[in-house]
């Protein structure tokens, strides 16, 4: 009786397990790519008066790996940072 069970459960936990894999790919993106571009952008220009990055707001996909990676951890880097500091003022 275990192994039937087990036998009609595995597929089941196959596909949830895809499914969550899923999920953690796209929470991924849209973290690292969304809001660590969109603050390490805004930061980038306001440092540089708008020299670096070249790229607009919106124009990530033109963007090289490398160069989108380092804003992009920029700006979690200072949101990370935001954090700490406003959870020790509360």
């Amino acid at each position: 009786m275990e192994e039937l069970a087990e036998g009609i459960f595995k597929p089941i936990f196959r596909l949830v397990l895809w499914i969550l894999r899923i999920l953690q790919f796209l929470a991924w993106d849209l973290l690292v790519s969304s809001v660590g571009w969109s603050i390490g952008w805004f930061f980038y220009r306001t440092i540089t008066f708008g020299y670096f990055p070249k790229e607009s707001l919106g124009d990530l996909e033109s963007c090289s790996w490398s160069k989108a990676l380092f804003v992009e951890l920029t700006g979690l880097a200072i949101l990370a940072s935001l954090i700490v500091f406003i959870s020790g003022l509360v």
